[in-house]
């Protein structure tokens, strides 16, 4: 479940496109560079995914001219078996560029969750999938299954694990004490380093397929932290199938004035077990209605991005402040290519 930042240096060349280009030279056949496209054969299938030579070879989905399709690892146009997916598996990343930062006292979003989406099926959805408050890293929202324990003591877990299922989720960085912290009723804590140093509360929500507004909000309650006044900042989700809001809990920020950075993401993420790739079914999203204060926000630059090492299994698009997000079948629209990740700008504000 750890928050990837995208490369800020090459994020940078996409937002002003000043792409330095080196000087070509012949390819070693023996280490031929890849790269990400469509391949048309000659006995009536296609092939989306990494081409080295001209051939599939490496990550890709081979489209069948019966209909079916194969997802895995290819070599010289041979297909050498399924893709086998180790968590965590970011699917796919929104990189949302606001016009400036916002001083903050409430941060909304809204999620249509269009598709039922099983209990095996572990996803994290994060319509805040990461961002800043005061420079401190945040993320925060659902999950299939999750879980915590009952206290952090002396900035360590107390207790035995317990398991939630489906559950809220709210982490920050940078701190593992419990005074950072504040449990809902009914949630689990925990803090740990296996991500670097961060604190996270979570709380039961039976969630489902349906509308969800998920809210953080600037509270009045502050607490000294490594000898720093913080604020605390909760999270609560509003089911529209119930009308009933949930409190997932609060974890506290430096200062008293907040300001959200103007860099955000939405992340969807598989995580947990090994799953293959073939066996995926699509599920679709809508995640719109962003605001702070109560204010739509405005957007600078909106790009999709997804992993280089795993297939390009999902897709979204951006249309007047809407983001419609499909993950669980392989996407064929032409890329561009950064370090680790290949990308598709969504919005440019002009």
């Amino acid at each position: 479940m750890k928050a990837i930042f995208l490369n800020r240096y090459l994020l940078l060349l996409i937002l002003t496109f000043s792409w330095i280009r080196v000087k070509s030279q012949e390819e070693n056949p023996m280490e031929p560079t890849p790269s990400i496209g469509l391949l048309k054969l000659s006995d009536g299938n296609s092939y989306f995914g990494q081409i080295e030579s001209g051939t599939m070879s490496g990550i890709g989905t081979q489209f069948l001219a019966n209909g079916k399709r194969r997802t895995g690892y290819f070599q010289d146009n041979r297909f050498l078996g399924d893709f086998i997916m180790t968590p965590p598996w970011h699917m796919i990343d929104l990189n949302i560029w606001f016009e400036e930062s916002y001083e903050m006292e409430t941060f909304s979003i809204d999620v249509n969750i269009l598709s039922d989406i099983p209990d095996s099926v572990q996803l994290y959805i994060a319509p805040f999938g990461t961002a800043e408050i005061n420079g401190t890293q945040f993320y925060g929202g659902i999950q299939t299954q999750c879980g915590g324990y009952n206290a952090v003591e002396n900035n360590e877990n107390a207790g035995p694990f317990k398991l939630l299922g489906r559950s809220m989720i709210f982490s920050r960085w940078g701190s593992r004490s419990e005074d950072a912290l504040l449990k809902a009723e009914g949630g689990v804590c925990e803090s740990s380093g296996y991500e670097g140093d961060f604190v996270s509360v979570r709380n039961s929500l039976n969630w489902k397929k349906g509308k969800y507004t998920f809210t953080l909000r600037k509270t009045n309650r502050t607490v000294f932290v490594d000898s720093a006044m913080h604020t605390f900042v909760e999270m609560v989700v509003y089911d529209h199938q119930t009308k009933k809001n949930h409190i997932c809990g609060s974890l506290a920020f430096p200062g008293d004035t907040l300001v959200l950075s103007a860099q955000n993401y939405i992340f969807f993420e598989l995580y947990g077990k090994r799953l293959n790739a073939n066996k995926l079914s699509p599920y679709t999203f809508i995640c719109d209605n962003m605001l702070v204060n109560g204010q739509p926000v405005k957007y600078r630059f909106v790009a999709s991005s997804f992993e280089k090492n795993f297939p390009k299994f999902a897709d979204a698009m951006f249309f007047n402040g809407k983001f419609t997000v499909e993950i669980g079948k392989p996407n064929t629209k032409p890329v561009d290519e950064g370090e680790s990740f290949y990308f598709n700008i969504l919005y440019k504000k002009n």
